[in-house]
């Protein structure tokens, strides 16, 4: 029996040992993104404040990330406006937050950056609103809640259409590993948002807080369980604990028994098709074409707040990687459905906006360095750069001058 117990400890010691190591190692290689999400009841999550950590790009980049004392990937920022200040608010989901490069680099960065050079009597400052998985529906949220209080003088909302129009959906954010802890909008019959669940309910179980408390300290798991992601195909079992560590956004929920009827009832409207319906669809599936009418009557709702507070709201379109590569000889370029509906909704509605989509092909046409990084889809810095410099000529030539701003010298 001492024998058994012996070995029993030798082996727990040696597990805990090794265990240990392997933390170490994650964490003097920066493995693994840092701990920056918790659960939030009015946004579904946000940034913790004051969070401090890496962020790893799955191997490919090894940034140190802030978050300021108010949950911005941003410098500390007081809410009210110096005389002679300028304002632009970025809301937007990863893309825009930018934590797969250093601060300065991030094309919020760039925009403020510019324009300081560019306008002789403004002083601009640019706040980055954008959190990790945000849709349009949690943007108009924050905006309303927080982003409000930084007094504006221009929203800009970027649109990265790869997973925006999925997140303003409940079926489809389900459907696609999302959260169910969030506030959701629906249309009612004559056309009008309705929000739900909100203040999001708090479901947490013992599982989800033992959970949290790991991927909060420790980031063996969480590299562990963002290597599992990304190579797919994780066991339906471990997809729990996967999704609970390698998640970029808050805590993933468990389904109620309501939205598992819904998703049942979507996959049955979806009966006979070959796959799984996208944006990207030539004819819309009823569920996309939903979510669609839901994005629009999001932003709609938004522009009309943005002009009530004396702002003016404009969009940006962030390509993905796959529709900037260079397509093989007779092949058509990637997925340019979504941003055809988009803008072609933003015109009728004269909404202002940038699509980057070309600016970007044409750079890789032209022997550009690539954009994005290999395996994590997020912008690099180059990417970051170029985007910088786009949205700036854009504010400048489209918003500013305009509204009477005199814009200097561009350099």
């Amino acid at each position: 029996m001492k024998s058994l117990l012996k070995n029993l400890s030798l082996a727990l010691f040696s597990l805990l040992f090794t265990l240990a190591m392997l933390e170490i190692a994650a964490r003097v290689f920066h493995l693994g993104t840092g701990g920056f999400w918790e659960p939030h009841p009015l946004y579904g999550w946000r940034n913790i404040p004051n969070a401090d950590g890496w962020e790893s790009c799955y191997g490919e980049c090894a940034v140190h990330v802030k978050i300021n004392s108010r949950g911005l990937r941003d410098e500390e920022i007081p809410y009210e406006k110096a005389e002679g200040e300028k304002r632009i608010l970025l809301l937007g989901d990863s893309m825009t937050a930018g934590m797969q490069v250093p601060l300065a680099d991030t094309f919020g960065e760039q925009l403020e950056d510019y324009l300081n050079q560019w306008d002789n009597e403004n002083q601009w400052t640019v706040v980055n609103g954008a959190v990790n998985g945000f849709g349009t529906d949690n943007e108009l949220i924050f905006y309303r809640e927080e982003g409000i209080k930084y007094q504006p003088d221009i929203v800009l909302v970027g649109v990265y259409l790869a997973n925006d129009i999925y997140n303003n959906s409940r079926v489809l954010e389900l459907r696609t590993g999302g959260q169910s802890h969030k506030p959701y909008f629906t249309l009612t019959e004559t056309g009008e948002l309705e929000l739900h669940n909100f203040p999001a309910e708090n479901t947490d179980t013992l599982f989800i807080r033992i959970g949290s408390f790991l991927k909060k300290h420790f980031q063996l798991p969480r590299f562990v369980a963002q290597t599992l992601n990304l190579r797919g195909e994780v066991p339906g079992w471990l997809r729990p604990i996967v999704s609970l560590f390698s998640g970029s956004r808050g805590v993933q929920q468990t389904k109620t028994a309501s939205e598992d009827e819904g998703e049942n009832e979507q996959a049955k409207a979806s009966a006979g098709r070959t796959k799984e319906p996208t944006i990207c669809d030539a004819e819309y599936a009823p569920e996309i074409e939903e979510a669609w009418n839901i994005t629009k009557a999001i932003i709609r709702q938004m522009r009309t707040e943005v002009e009530a507070n004396g702002a003016q709201l404009a969009i940006v379109l962030i390509p993905t990687a796959a529709q900037v590569i260079p397509p093989k000889d007779g092949v058509s370029w990637y997925c340019e459905r979504p941003n055809q509906e988009l803008t072609a909704f933003l015109d009728e509605e004269g909404i202002p906006y940038l699509d980057m989509l070309q600016p970007f092909r044409d750079h890789m046409l032209a022997g550009g360095d690539t954009l994005y990084y290999k395996r994590d889809f997020h912008m690099n810095e180059g990417g970051h750069h170029l985007a910088g410099k786009l949205i700036a000529d854009f504010v400048a030539e489209s918003l500013l001058i305009p509204s009477g701003i005199q814009i200097g010298q561009q350099n």
